[in-house]
């Protein structure tokens, strides 16, 4: 059985990679030889080079190094992908076009609505979607869309990432969407323990942040709150100048900086799973982003996000969750996840 995944898998960015990562193996996992689309969407190398000309322009030439570093770090990582290439005789090859996870569905971008092969438009035979995400997509924006309601009705099963998602492809389709957890909730802990990377740090604040939506308030209160409690706020991915240290952008480095970190705050959605994951006393900050306030609430954990970080001394000492029943819904989930698969190979 070959299975080939749809999905953005080359982007330099950690959540992005784990979520493509845990895919395979799950798919793996019940037998599948699987690759990867390879699609035009995203050019690491042409990123790279057009970030490096605008820190020239902006007469920071040393941020161009950690920018080369991150994009041979994650080219490297790429290698393990087998790819499938965009043509008739390796797409016939293929028994089953896994559609996801990730926001491959959010129209609302134009890189992303240009790509209608997110949808499964060009591909022929057993075609599933497993937990593509639309954000914050619009009715207006699937009006941008005109391929993606008959591409809906050409796919064997439908599932998706989040409820929103669900219920604005409902509006598309009459046929059976399930919700179902993004794929890094898909890897065991004995595999995440497997996959080595380093952190040379311990015991510290992680800073887990791809957007940097912190304002001047939450700054100062976490600087405070780290100066109290004796412990260096580190950032990763990204090198935040008010952090005393950050790490280096790799997606292995990301599974150790979460392993070691005493405690997390983030205002993104991987970040917040693998807080989930890893068990760790975290704080979640949204600022809109309506991914984190889902991926919470479905895990029935709404407590553990806050609109901004001034009571966080406060909300460290008395905001709980249990271990072993967030574990319990994650084997749950897991087990779902894996069931829809399972049919969705079989046919």
């Amino acid at each position: 059985m070959k299975a080939c995944i749809v999905t953005v898998y080359n982007s330099t960015n950690c959540g992005s990679f784990l979520q493509a990562y845990s895919l395979r193996y799950a798919l793996e996992q019940l037998g599948a030889e699987v690759s990867f689309l390879e699609t035009k969407v995203k050019n690491n190398r042409s990123i790279m080079l057009d970030k490096s000309l605008r820190y020239l322009k902006m007469r920071k030439p040393g941020r161009i190094k950690p920018e080369y570093r991150k994009y041979k770090n994650f080219k490297d990582c790429l290698k393990s992908f087998r790819l499938c290439r965009m043509n008739k005789s390796e797409l016939s090859q293929q028994d089953i076009f896994v559609l996801g996870s990730d926001e491959i569905w959010n129209v609302s971008r134009e890189i992303i609505r240009k790509a209608d092969i997110f949808w499964g438009c060009g591909l022929e035979g057993n075609i599933v979607s497993y937990a593509p995400s639309v954000n914050t997509a619009t009715e207006d924006d699937m009006a941008q869309a005109p391929y993606a309601e008959l591409a809906l009705e050409c796919m064997k099963s439908i599932s998706v990432r989040d409820s929103y998602s669900k219920e604005l492809i409902s509006k598309y389709t009459d046929k059976h969407i399930e919700i179902l957890c993004d794929p890094t909730f898909l890897l065991p802990m004995e595999e995440y323990d497997k996959l080595e990377g380093s952190c040379p740090f311990d015991d510290f604040i992680l800073i887990y942040s791809t957007a940097a939506k912190f304002t001047d308030e939450d700054k100062k209160a976490i600087k405070e709150y780290a100066k109290r409690t004796g412990k260096k706020l580190v950032a990763f991915p990204h090198d935040l100048k008010w952090c005393d240290a950050h790490g280096i952008a790799h997606p292995l480095n990301a599974i150790a900086y979460f392993k070691k970190a005493h405690c997390v705050i983030t205002d993104t959605f991987h970040g917040t799973a693998l807080s989930l994951i890893f068990g760790k006393d975290f704080l979640a900050l949204p600022r809109g982003n309506t991914k984190v306030r889902e991926l919470l609430e479905y895990f029935e954990l709404p407590q553990l996000m806050r609109e901004d970080a001034l009571d966080i001394g406060n909300y460290f000492s008395e905001v709980t969750y249990s271990r072993e029943k967030l574990s319990e819904r994650i084997m749950q989930e897991r087990e779902k996840s894996m069931a829809y698969l399972k049919k969705a190979l079989e046919g």
